[in-house]
């Protein structure tokens, strides 16, 4: 890619965010519907949208995307070594695009201005794609120009006494070009700032006096404080399992409301789901398998799942979040009570309101009120019968979506 070529990219993504301001001050944007980047700079794009930038991991990806209707990957402009290190083997690269292409539920963005991936040839085939720039809200919408000028001035004049050295140090060993990083920290430090965040003030005394615990606090408050709020795209947000532990030690009233365990449990279900190994191999056979509905629904029931047998699970580790997955997955209580009802349906249930002694047939018409057909299991073979309603109307309903999963997709589960 020339200079020429990145610089008409820039200019063109430019001219398309000051339209998205634009809108904003004209009370033309819709912020519970509208998105930034909008749906037409996506290739085939699906609800609901999962965006993964630099701020989160964008490692076991595979495992996430048949679980959202898009996932948008932030593509860093860093170079081949770290960017191995940090996103993807530079190998996948064409089966990326071309699975980007052919089915959108993958989706690529950048994270930079295009004109900082000169140089980094080996991204050629991702700029194919036109991917646009994961911009989201303006810092001006949360203070004037004038406001925000004196905010970096205190930022420079805080970080010039120790924390641009140490930054620069930790940086320089890592071989990350240091300029992003110094970008970030500002903008994280201006939205904490001019959004009255009382965190802001113990960032204001780590840069001078602790400087590896403030660069650890920007990094926490950009990923689960201003990331959530300035993100303009995403529908829902992913984190790993670490990533939340993480956040645990932000003040409480900063931490994520509600924890979901989605590349956990994505992991987890590939591997029960396919032969596959956890890459697009596995993706591709998940998405060609099982339906979609179906596939965000048992992960949500295994989230629930996880929060109802184990309450504390941000206190233990990794390891035991996929040891609880594996117990509820093999959990046998639908399955035993089936096969208890059965030996005593119906009269096992006939003391169901008043039909307590009577005739057979009240006990059928009562129990066909209720919506349970008694004689299904022997009219049809294979329907759902009594005994099976019953124990699943008896149990958590988390316990009866991964019940019916299995049971709907008995011939396709590789592992039990």
């Amino acid at each position: 890619m020339d200079r020429e070529y990145l610089e008409d990219y820039e200019h063109k993504e430019n001219e398309q965010y000051e339209k998205f301001l634009k809108d904003i001050q004209e009370d033309r944007f819709n912020f519970e519907k509208d998105r930034y980047p909008p749906d037409k700079r996506f290739i085939k794009l699906q609800e609901p949208v999962t965006v993964l930038s630099s701020v989160r991991t964008t490692r076991n990806f595979w495992a996430q995307v048949p679980f959202c209707g898009s996932l948008v990957l932030g593509i860093d402009s860093l170079p081949e070594r770290i960017f191995e290190k940090t996103h993807f083997s530079i190998s996948e690269i064409p089966k990326i695009v071309d699975f980007v292409k052919e089915t959108g539920r993958l989706q690529i963005g950048l994270c930079d201005r295009p004109t900082s991936y000169k140089g980094f040839d080996f991204l050629d085939p991702i700029f194919e794609l036109d991917p646009p720039i994961l911009r989201g809200f303006p810092l001006t919408i949360f203070g004037t120009e004038k406001e925000i000028s004196i905010v970096k001035e205190a930022f420079s004049t805080l970080g010039d006494i120790n924390y641009f050295d140490y930054l620069q140090n930790i940086l320089d060993q890592m071989g990350i070009p240091p300029r992003k990083i110094f970008y970030d920290h500002m903008c994280v430090y201006v939205f904490l700032k001019l959004g009255g965040y009382t965190i802001g003030k113990d960032i204001d005394s780590l840069m001078v006096d602790n400087p590896e615990k403030a660069r650890s606090l920007f990094q926490l408050c950009k990923g689960f404080i201003v990331h959530p709020l300035m993100d303009a795209r995403s529908d829902l947000m992913n984190f790993t399992f670490e990533e939340i532990r993480w956040s645990q030690n932000l003040p409480f009233i900063y931490r994520p409301e509600r924890i979901q365990f989605p590349c956990e449990i994505g992991k987890f279900l590939l591997r029960k789901l396919t032969y596959a190994a956890q890459d697009i191999r596995a993706c591709n056979n998940l998405i060609d398998n099982y339906n979609a509905y179906d596939l965000r629904k048992i992960q949500k029931s295994l989230n629930e799942a996880i929060l109802t047998n184990q309450p504390d699970i941000i206190d233990k580790s990794v390891e035991r979040l996929s040891e609880i997955l594996d117990n509820v997955w093999n959990d046998k209580t639908i399955p035993k009570r089936i096969k208890g009802l059965e030996i005593g349906v119906p009269l096992s249930v006939a003391a169901l309101g008043s039909v307590a002694g009577g005739p057979i047939g009240a006990v059928g018409g009562f129990l066909a009120g209720l919506g349970f057909d008694v004689l299904s299991k022997s009219v049809e073979i294979g329907a759902e019968g009594l005994s099976e309603r019953i124990a699943k109307w008896r149990t958590k309903s988390y316990q009866a979506n991964i019940y019916d999963f299995k049971k709907k997709y008995k011939h396709r589960i590789v592992k039990e």
